[in-house]
């Protein structure tokens, strides 16, 4: 398949490098979680780096830089670091959500500072 393939269209690539981001997000949590895991259990050193977690965490980070190279067929790489800017708003909401992380004023803070960074980078 060739970039001036049908599928490779700018609409597609946006919405690959959001996911890219969201996937990131994941990624990010589900290290997170498994940090939590080993660190409670006082585990050894392979143990914390050679699990199912861990490894599909890996791969799913591997698997955003591959979706990356494709949405930038259309994607500006000057948009690209605004879209990838919100994996850390996914965190956040991953965060609370799955994690049940609390919302202090400083997260809080910093999630609005990065969404108006991404606003006011594309004004």
């Amino acid at each position: 398949m060739n970039a001036n393939s049908s599928i490779f269209t700018p609409a597609f690539c946006y919405g690959a490098a959001i996911f890219a981001a969201f996937v990131t997000a994941l990624s990010q949590i589900i290290l997170k979680k498994q940090a939590n895991i080993t660190e409670a259990k006082k585990s050894g050193f392979f143990s914390k780096f050679l699990n199912p977690r861990v490894i599909i965490s890996y791969g799913l980070l591997f698997s955003t830089l591959v979706i990356n190279q494709v949405a930038l067929i259309h994607v500006p790489v000057s948009v690209m670091p605004c879209i990838t800017a919100t994996s850390f708003v996914w965190v956040f909401i991953m965060g609370v959500l799955i994690l049940k992380e609390k919302v202090s004023r400083r997260r809080a803070l910093g999630v609005a500072v990065i969404i108006l960074g991404v606003i006011i980078s594309r004004l």
